[in-house]
């Protein structure tokens, strides 16, 4: 059997840079054995699997793979379906709103049009935290820095459909010199039921993005992601709560990747309605190659 891929490069309009994520189509006939088998063939930090939906208020489902395990959501695939919906089904070509169904329910993915270039915004789960024990040695240790550079503010699991530790440093240049421990990080990482940490600073110039952020996923099988759309659904998450608590609503533009060459922009922003915290995350995509796998 043959099935029809793309690679895509989510979070940027340009080709080479952002995250990569494969997305193969019409892959109802797989198995779960297979589709893990070809996303370790893949390499990337996600591989993602279209389907057809099962309920008629999607019009699209997706199963997403680390090289490791199944995800529920994950966001720059999110992207990269999206953007591969759009290009491949021409009944889909001019819609402004597509609903995919994934592990954790319909995520709309707002489609906004400017001239050429193509946003895509979804709209992550309702945010869950999880307080942890860890101490700034330990999150030191783990990111391979100083405990000056761990700002003081709490270590919290954040989830907008995939938990993440979330750290924040106290400058940007602290984070560029990160120099990780992955075994470190996946052993603690597993301890607080985290998938992996995001760290993030704020830049304190005036550059265009607010926030420069980084992903370590080792117990997933992800060293470092280039551009974490969930990990930055967190980040957002996080700062509603800790930094901008009183805020009805708030948005910014971050980078990542920018320390392994993969420079990408997230736009993240959230809104308040009582309690209830509601978090979209947007980036642009490009397709950089296409082709079949031969099963």
């Amino acid at each position: 059997m043959s099935f029809d891929f793309v690679q895509v490069d989510a979070f940027t309009r340009r080709p080479l840079y952002g995250n990569p994520a494969a997305v193969v189509f019409d892959a109802d006939a797989l198995s779960d054995y297979t589709m893990q088998r070809i996303a370790r063939e893949m390499n990337l930090s996600e591989t993602v699997f279209l389907l057809k939906p099962t309920t008629p208020d999607a019009d699209y489902r997706v199963r997403i793979f680390t090289p490791m395990s199944e995800l529920p959501f994950a966001g720059h695939p999110t992207v990269a379906a999206a953007h591969s919906v759009l290009a491949r089904y021409p009944d889909q070509a001019d819609v402004t709103l597509l609903r995919q169904e994934c592990g954790i329910g319909i995520v709309p993915v707002e489609v906004i049009r400017t001239g050429p270039n193509t946003l895509l915004r979804m709209t992550q789960a309702a945010p869950r935290y999880r307080g942890t024990e860890l101490s700034r040695a330990t999150v030191a240790k783990m990111l391979g820095c100083q405990e000056t550079d761990v700002a003081d503010t709490p270590f919290d699991v954040v989830s907008t459909g995939v938990p993440w530790l979330i750290v924040q440093l106290s400058n940007v240049a602290a984070i560029s010199a990160l120099s990780p421990d992955q075994g470190l990080i996946a052993r603690e990482c597993k301890g607080v039921r985290a998938a992996g940490v995001t760290v993030f600073a704020h830049r304190g110039d005036d550059a265009a993005a607010r926030i420069r952020v980084r992903t370590f996923a080792p117990g997933e099988g992800v060293p470092e992601d280039p551009v974490c759309g969930s990990g930055n659904g967190s980040v957002a998450a996080y700062l509603a709560k800790h930094v901008q608590p009183n805020d009805a609503t708030g948005a910014y533009l971050a980078e990542q990747g920018i320390e392994i060459g993969r420079d990408g922009e997230i736009h993240a922003s959230w809104s308040r309605q009582g309690e209830a915290l509601e978090i979209r995350i947007g980036g642009e995509a490009a397709t950089v190659a296409s082709g079949q796998l031969h099963l």
